[in-house]
């Protein structure tokens, strides 16, 4: 399988930087992938010996793994790092030996839906805030699938548009207003001028000047 077919960045899910070739697999490679990617996913739920069970099933070159149970939590991990890790290594074994891209999707108790309603609220609140103060709002880091998610949703919101920022897993969606309010920013330190006391001709020639004297008079010499 050619690497560049899956995303350089990130080859968890078809995300922002996935790409895939023109063509298509064959159905035996197709139905070789299916099989593949179900004696893996089974196999790696008996070996963590989790209480749960895995539906595979696949139309054309797409083949989806939805993983049902008491102990799918366990799949999820913290926002979805364990499926991801897992659907990542489903994703390679799926494409062993295949000239063209098969694409792998891994859920656990609808985790992905939950989860792409919940940032699809997100990004429009914040998209309100952006329109309501002119100013950027900046997201935490996320995935490529999850930045998608993001972009898809403000797609169409009136008033702001979205860019991705950062590197590596410092990646992250910021939402621009199109009435973006710059503001200077200040440093708080005053610049002080340089001035060279005692080295003008000005000053050679006629010496400090005399200062006046405010207050109590200056007294006589006797």
């Amino acid at each position: 399988m050619d690497e560049s077919k899956l995303t350089t960045e990130n080859p968890v899910t078809d995300g922002e930087e996935m790409s895939v070739g023109e063509g298509a697999p064959s159905e035996e490679e197709c139905a070789l992938a299916e099989e593949r990617v179900r004696a893996f996913v089974e196999g790696l739920i008996g070996e963590m010996r989790l209480r749960c069970g895995a539906v595979v099933e696949r139309q054309n070159e797409n083949i989806t793994v939805k993983i049902t149970g008491e102990d799918a939590g366990s799949v999820i991990g913290y926002r979805g790092e364990v499926l991801d890790a897992v659907q990542y290594m489903a994703l390679w074994i799926a494409n062993k030996s295949v000239k063209e891209f098969i694409r792998v999707s891994l859920d656990a108790e609808g985790y992905r839906k939950k989860r792409t309603e919940t940032l699809r609220s997100l990004a429009e609140r914040l998209a309100r805030k952006a329109v309501k103060t002119h100013r950027r709002e900046a997201l935490e880091p996320m995935n490529p699938y999850d930045r998608r998610i993001i972009h898809t949703a403000l797609t169409d919101f009136n008033g702001v548009e979205t860019v991705s920022e950062g590197e590596g897993h410092n990646r992250h969606v910021v939402i621009v207003p199109k009435d973006e309010r710059v503001s200077e920013k200040k440093s708080g330190i005053t610049e002080v001028s340089e001035k060279n006391y005692g080295t003008s001709a000005k000053f050679r020639q006629k010496g400090a000047r005399k200062g006046k004297s405010y207050g109590a008079p200056r007294r006589k010499p006797f």
